[in-house]
């Protein structure tokens, strides 16, 4: 099951998002310069266990996205080590979206964005809710240092959306010289679905210990939910426990 419909806009991340990681990456960089009681931490696999936030672009959910924004995202994850090199990570996360313009938006050719056109001064209520919530396991390999470990892999995940919608309708009502014009209703129309896809996930980002338990972990993932639509994608930060 795909989403209802496609909206095109141009991609429009927030700059805050950018700043914030772009800080995060130079922490690090600084981080890797000093620090030698931490030495040779990240040369012992340990299991991880993660608090986690970020940001997350619903690529495959365009249909109620007017500018395809980053939205905030909270979850939990874990590493098992697989030898030394090697390991299992498993994410949990979940996320929310809430846009005006229900089911059709401004760059859509439909009656109810036409109306809105032909309207400017009527308000539009209508609304659309998404709730995320995602299991993003991936096998990943790790190049291990002293301090940090850098790590790469992919795997099969399961996202679960669910979605509200509420909206006027408009519609073409004949006029009595015989043109057309289109009319909205009082009454809001509300429908609600979900759906449950594996998406193929590709995962990088790097470990850094920040104490002899303590790491902090940055990283990147990829979601190809469907392969002619745009790919979801999340920027995630998080503090871990070494056990």
């Amino acid at each position: 099951m795909k989403p209802m419909s496609n909206l095109i806009s141009p991609v429009n991340p927030r700059p805050w998002c950018a700043r914030a990681y772009c800080l995060i990456l130079a922490a690090i960089t600084l981080h890797l310069c000093g620090w030698e009681q931490l030495r040779a931490q990240q040369r012992d696999p340990a299991v991880e266990i993660y608090g986690m936030s970020g940001v997350y672009y619903f690529g495959n959910s365009q249909h109620v996205l007017k500018n395809r924004e980053w939205r905030p995202h909270f979850g939990v994850g874990a590493l098992f080590p697989v030898r030394s090199n090697w390991a299992l990570m498993i994410d949990g996360v979940t996320s929310h979206l809430e846009v005006n313009e229900g089911p059709h938006g401004p760059y859509d050719y439909h009656p109810f964005s036409e109306f809105y056109r032909q309207n400017p001064g009527v308000q539009n209520n209508d609304l659309t809710t998404q709730r995320l919530v995602a299991i993003l396991p991936s096998f990943v390999r790790l190049w291990r240092r002293d301090r940090f470990s850098i790590y790469a892999g992919g795997g099969l995940g399961l996202e679960h959306q669910r979605q509200h919608i509420r909206y006027q309708q408009a519609f073409e009502q004949e006029n009595p010289d015989g043109s057309t014009s289109l009319v909205r209703e009082e009454e809001f129309v509300e429908s609600r679905d979900a759906v449950s896809v594996t998406p193929l996930i590709l995962k990088a980002g790097i470990l850094l210990n920040l104490a002899p338990r303590i790491v902090l972990r940055v990283g990147y993932s990829h979601v190809i939910t469907y392969l002619d639509a745009p790919a979801s994608k999340s920027l995630e930060a998080g503090i871990g426990y070494r056990f």
